[in-house]
């Protein structure tokens, strides 16, 4: 008969090979927080982050103003930044996160708010992953997505099983 922590971590590894073999994707979520002033959180899926790997969220300088990051930070793995869009200039703004350390953690949620210009409520957006310094090369682009159900119930259920393996392995000492 195996332990309860073997059935999770063979769950947990099944669960992980079942997942698809796909890109760098950047999911969103999107938060009303008073009039025209909103709130996105991202989350990274797949990509493996080493020191000095970045990605960029764009945002249009007709539906977007007055970025900012907001609280809490990703946490002590990442450096954020934001850059106004500019109109006069036609630029996009972007929200920048930079990984400080190797295998930084995916489970991060990076904020930004701001002020929303368009019609309805806001949706997706153009990202690049990117190189460290001194090339900054793009390795690959898409468009952020809002996360499916069965895909956030797969990663919590896989974040919910490495936890329990963790605290598992904490109390045998």
């Amino acid at each position: 008969m195996l332990h309860s922590s073997a059935r999770v971590a063979i769950l947990a590894l099944a669960l992980l090979g079942a997942l698809p073999a796909r890109a760098a994707q950047v999911y969103y979520t999107v938060e009303n927080l008073g009039g025209n002033r909103w709130l996105y959180a991202y989350q990274l899926d797949v990509f493996r982050y080493s020191t000095g790997y970045g990605f960029s969220v764009f945002f249009d300088p007709e539906r977007y103003a007055a970025l900012s990051t907001a609280a809490p930070a990703p946490g002590p793995d990442w450096t954020a930044l934001v850059v106004q869009p500019d109109l006069g200039l036609g630029a996009d703004g972007f929200y920048d996160a930079e990984a400080l350390y190797d295998d930084s953690t995916r489970l991060a949620v990076f904020r930004v708010s701001f002020d929303w210009l368009g019609a309805g409520s806001p949706g997706d957006q153009p990202f690049e992953v990117r190189e460290p310094s001194p090339s900054f090369a793009v390795v690959e682009s898409g468009t952020t997505i809002a996360p499916e159900p069965t895909a956030l119930a797969q990663h919590a259920l896989i974040a919910v099983s490495v936890a329990a393996l963790a605290a598992r392995g904490r109390s045998r000492c």
